[in-house]
């Protein structure tokens, strides 16, 4: 009573493509994460209001200089105002290699308000 090789070594496939796609595909979200996060900080404050789409992007590429991020295009991020309130919006694609000729594409738009 117990498993044979054949269901083993699928378990272990299994397991292997489930890891390899974690590892792929978690950081994308974890660096989104952070962008956003950012964003939401210094609209937050109150900051934004008084800050030109420069002032931002400066201080996106600080913090994510600081976490050794340096494949984000900063032109996604982009800053419009209406009635003196910040809006602050990314959009931007990412696309990872998961096996051979098998990608994955991951779609971000956010609006931080």
């Amino acid at each position: 009573m117990g498993a044979s090789k054949f269901g083993l070594l699928m378990i272990f496939i299994l397991l292997a493509v489930f890891f390899t796609f974690g590892l792929k595909v978690v950081p994308l979200y974890v660096d989104h994460n952070l962008v956003t996060g950012i964003r939401g900080e210094l609209i937050e404050n109150g900051e934004a209001e008084n800050m030109t789409v420069t002032d931002i992007r400066q201080r996106v590429s600080n913090t994510l200089r600081i976490n050794n991020i340096t494949d984000f295009d900063l032109s996604n991020i982009t800053l419009r105002k209406e009635s003196d309130q910040a809006i602050i919006s990314i959009a931007y694609e990412r696309r990872v290699e998961l096996i051979a000729n098998l990608d994955v594409v991951a779609k971000f738009d956010t609006v931080l308000r």
